[in-house]
């Protein structure tokens, strides 16, 4: 989704907005009137620096191979794996459920 940059012509508030394509001209209202887009550079992410592979000695160039790179070995960046969520069984407490329900109830 696009991210476009506007300002109020009177008090001169500046921020960015998430819209669709389809809502490329539903801006918001700021003092009284139509806040309007203000044109401006996009941001463009450099490529990351090479860098040595640790499991094989290989220089790694782009993020593409790096991500290619660590599938091809099983591996994960640690802080960007993807959490693991199973739900963990828990022993049947004989009564637990009727106390619970008795303290809630008052």
């Amino acid at each position: 989704m696009p991210i476009y940059s506007i300002k109020c012509a009177k008090c001169r508030h500046a921020e960015d907005i998430f819209r669709s394509l389809a809502q490329y001209d539903d801006l918001p209202d700021h003092c009284g009137q139509r806040m309007q887009r203000v044109i401006c550079a996009p941001h463009v992410m450099a490529d990351i620096q090479p860098y040595k592979s640790m499991i094989t000695g290989e220089m790694i160039g782009s993020r593409s191979r790096h991500r290619e790179h660590l599938k091809d070995h099983n591996m994960i960046e640690l802080g960007n794996e993807k959490p693991d969520f199973k739900r963990k069984e828990m022993p049947e407490v004989p009564g637990l459920r009727e106390e619970l329900c008795a303290r809630i109830s008052g």
